[in-house]
């Protein structure tokens, strides 16, 4: 008998190839586990549209197959009335779901990003509660709490989830201090797991990929510094691109990774075509437009170097065995490279001045051999060993 499941904070056709690298990455691991134990899934994500449809993805040799089903929050009267048609329209998927699992858009479930958008992320794990259905949240990071409520109502979804598992080892650290939750793992993002075809790139050049972020270019949402920045991002930028010229033989690839058309905030490619134009030299190059997150991964995994502020493209690198330097703009960097990983070639846009920033990328741009052992490491040591923990969690919960 098939097992019904939900998996929420997912999308696989997100703008964000971050947000779909995760979505991919769930149902590729779903899909195998299926396989593996001879057990039927029905999965079903919420949808964007007002009904529910049918989806698929191919990944692999595989085209893994969901529901859609609408599930809207909002504020507000019409928010109300909005979720309300949702949930009925919704509540036979609802009702027949045997276990949950909740990845929270990755970094999402976290007031860093707005009240907004935690309470979007929340709402449902407060709903599949009461209606008494098993949750597991999937790896991701969890905090951090500036408003004292938000933290509250954080901590009564962790603490009734069946499992928690943190992306990080600062996410981990939050749980058991702030918790009483004792089913907790610390593993790592989902996304080191998506399959790829590596690219091959034969120009005869040192292929530098740059991922320029548009939320940090605009200064946040609030277009304000939001984040907290040492440095001015636009200048740092630039002045990354300027070393990169001054280094014979490279040639800049700029891979924007999340497209959003109806906000240039999260339109990376919008930066890229202006920093084309603005250069107007052949010695930049903005990169295919990727239909998907494997695209992405598939041609980040032919550079010789990368660095970017779009998180899931660094670890599209890194899980590729491409020397990365990651631009952290908040915890989750941390906590997962240096912390987890015992990674520690980044830069910090928090705490480092642009001299710093840039010591440290030329420095990893100049011992890009040793960077690429590292990783090595990292995967034999850490990685490797985290996944056989996350498959073995993901079949103890769904009882295969």
């Amino acid at each position: 008998m098939a097992k019904n499941i939900i998996v929420l904070g997912i999308n696989p056709f997100s703008g964000n190839r971050g947000v779909g690298a995760l979505a991919y990455s769930t149902l590729f691991l779903l899909d195998k586990i299926s396989k593996d134990t001879g057990t039927s899934f029905n999965i079903c994500i919420v949808g964007k549209s007002k009904r529910i449809v049918q989806g698929s993805i191919c990944v692999g040799d595989s085209i893994i197959r969901f529901t859609q089903f609408p599930f809207l929050v909002d504020k507000g009267i019409k928010g109300t009335i909005k979720f309300a048609f949702s949930f009925l329209l919704s509540h036979n998927i609802i009702n027949n779901t045997n276990f949950v699992l909740d990845i929270g858009e990755g970094d999402s479930f976290s007031d860093i990003y707005g009240e907004q958008r935690f309470i979007n992320i929340n709402t449902p794990k407060k709903l599949f509660r009461l209606l008494g259905k098993k949750i597991m949240l999937l790896p991701q990071t969890i905090g951090p709490f500036k408003n004292v409520l938000l933290a509250k109502e954080a901590k009564k979804s962790i603490e009734k989830s069946s499992v928690v598992m943190a992306r990080d080892r600062l996410s981990y650290d939050y749980v058991i201090n702030n918790t009483l939750q004792k089913r907790v793992k610390e593993l790592t993002d989902m996304a080191f797991f998506m399959p790829y075809t590596k690219r091959v790139f034969s120009n005869g050049k040192i292929n530098v990929g740059l991922n320029i972020s548009s939320l940090m270019w605009h200064g946040g949402y609030t277009k304000n510094n939001q984040f907290g920045f040492k440095v001015d991002y636009a200048q740092l930028m630039r002045a990354v691109i300027d070393y990169f010229f001054s280094q014979q033989n490279v040639q800049i690839h700029l891979v924007p990774h999340v497209l959003d058309l109806n906000s240039h905030i999260e339109n990376d490619y919008e930066v890229a075509l202006s920093i084309e134009e603005e250069y107007n030299t052949d010695r930049i190059t903005i990169a295919p437009f990727f239909l998907d997150p494997v695209q992405a991964k598939n041609f980040i995994s032919g550079l010789d170097f990368f660095t970017g502020a779009r998180m899931h493209a660094c670890i599209a690198a890194f899980s590729s065995g491409v020397p990365v330097y990651p631009v952290a703009y908040s915890r989750k960097f941390n906590g997962l490279f240096v912390e987890s990983l015992d990674y520690s070639f980044m830069g910090d846009l928090i705490n480092q001045d642009e001299k710093q920033f840039l010591d440290g990328l030329k420095y990893s741009f100049e011992n890009r051999g040793h960077l690429v052992d590292k990783i090595e490491q990292s995967f034999d040591r850490i990685i490797g060993p985290k996944y056989n923990i996350l498959m073995e969690e993901l079949k103890i919960f769904l009882e295969v």
